[in-house]
């Protein structure tokens, strides 16, 4: 290995242990407050989970095999970890809490609008358009959230094979 790739894999390695880190803060925050994530939070948490796992996966490919040093053995096992953590806490424990908040949100908007909808008199003023307005662009913005969520777990249920 020359010393750019050496660089380029340490590099790599560092940047797979600091986000590895970050990630295992973020969930474990977010599962004390899972109905409270916001939008971008829930969006950050995924960003983060695919980043490591695809970090861990461009590690273990450059450090598995025949040319396996203490380094190496040692570097896979923080992937086998960080692979653990990501499987228990957030694959089987936040991934199903975010699901099922979603859905909730979504519900509960739906409903609002629904009543905001029938409850609302012949006359709409400016304020009330509005409302409805930021009522809707609030469950779309739920309802894309969901929808990438729903691609993740769709990943779950079928994972590519290496």
């Amino acid at each position: 290995m020359n010393s750019n790739n050496h660089s380029s894999i340490n590099e790599t390695i560092n940047l797979f242990n600091s986000q590895s880190k970050k990630l295992q803060d973020f969930v474990s925050q977010a599962l004390k407050n899972s109905e409270k994530l916001s939008i971008s939070e829930i969006i950050e948490v995924y960003y983060q989970v695919i980043n490591v796992t695809s970090l861990a996966k461009f590690l273990r490919q450059n450090f598995e095999g025949p040319k396996n040093t203490e380094v190496s053995k040692s570097l896979l096992t923080k992937i086998q970890n960080i692979e653990k953590f990501i499987h228990e806490k957030f694959n089987s424990n936040l991934h199903p809490l975010i699901m099922s908040e979603l859905k909730k949100s979504i519900e509960i908007s739906m409903k609002k609008l629904k009543n905001n909808t029938t409850s609302q008199n012949e006359k709409t003023t400016k304020e009330k358009v509005e409302d409805q307005a930021k009522m809707y662009k609030k469950l779309r913005q739920i309802m894309s959230t969901k929808e990438f969520v729903d691609q993740y777990n769709i990943g779950l249920d079928n994972p590519l094979k290496n």
